[in-house]
């Protein structure tokens, strides 16, 4: 039976990923961290994990890119979700006695306008994951409410006294499917790679993308970290349309080894298709 990690605990928007990933899958594991999720599948202690990787408003998950350098894992897979944010609170609290919310620092940020216009005076408090928050309002007083997913609210026997919160109601989170063996090739597929450029020169990140461009391959994703030796120093993540077997990736792939310093494929996986 197939194992799937996820970013606990019950109630997460990554549990409700996973479900959507594979419903077959029915052995999810709840790790409490996105450190936790690499390591539980590097070390195989679940055949998958799922980590979100980019959200359509905040962007990058950055600790989720500086694993894919750390660690030794393929993408195998992904999905994208829309994302609902919702305030639950203990049965019996309204909006107007709210003084404290606690949640991810992501969710706080997808719903600040709405804080802002309905809540009169608050404080927020971060948590781990959505759905962390929402397990400890059981645990606090009155004036405490959580920003997550209304799903969980009959879980953790909650009510939901506002839904809907997030400012922008176009608001999706794409998550990435990892493990230690390679998908298969059929299908049509994306591919991942990560690089690290040769000395700094004019044209240096250009020369690298043209390869992509000559052969008429898409990129879907561009993004940089610090490589964390010095300053002006990155590493890229790049995606694009197509597996590292076709012919023409194939050859863009061998210049692009060729005029990197470090170099990563870190898989080539179905593309998820957007409901």
């Amino acid at each position: 039976m197939s194992s799937l990690g996820f970013l606990g605990p019950t109630g997460t928007f990554t549990e409700l990923a996973a479900k959507e990933y594979d419903s077959n899958i029915k052995d999810h594991i709840a790790y409490q961290d996105i450190k936790s999720l690499f390591e539980s599948a590097s070390k195989g202690e679940v055949d998958k994990a799922i980590v979100p990787i980019e959200n359509s408003i905040q962007g990058a998950v950055t600790l989720t890119l500086d694993l894919l350098v750390e660690m030794e894992l393929k993408i195998i897979g992904e999905t994208v979700i829309p994302i609902s944010h919702s305030l639950l609170a203990k049965n019996g609290v309204s909006l107007d006695e709210v003084e404290n919310i606690i949640s991810h620092p992501q969710a706080l940020a997808q719903c600040r306008g709405f804080l802002e216009s309905n809540v009169k005076s608050y404080q927020t408090h971060i948590s781990n994951s959505t759905a962390e928050a929402i397990q400890k309002i059981q645990k606090l007083e009155e004036g405490w409410a959580a920003i997550g997913n209304s799903q969980a609210a009959d879980h953790y026997e909650l009510e939901v006294i506002a839904d809907r919160i997030q400012d922008n109601k176009e608001n999706w989170t794409r998550f990435i499917i990892l493990s230690k063996k390679e998908s298969g090739i059929d299908g049509d597929h994306k591919t991942s790679i990560i690089f690290s450029k040769e000395e700094d020169h004019p044209g240096g990140l250009y020369d690298i993308l043209h390869e992509f461009a000559i052969k008429g391959i898409n990129l879907t994703r561009i993004e940089s970290r610090p490589a964390k030796r010095a300053l002006g120093d990155y590493i890229f993540f790049i995606d694009f349309e197509g597996h590292y077997e076709d012919d023409k990736v194939k050859a863009a792939l061998d210049l692009v080894q060729y005029k990197t310093s470090w170099y990563k494929l870190l898989g080539s996986y179905p593309k998820a298709e957007i409901k």
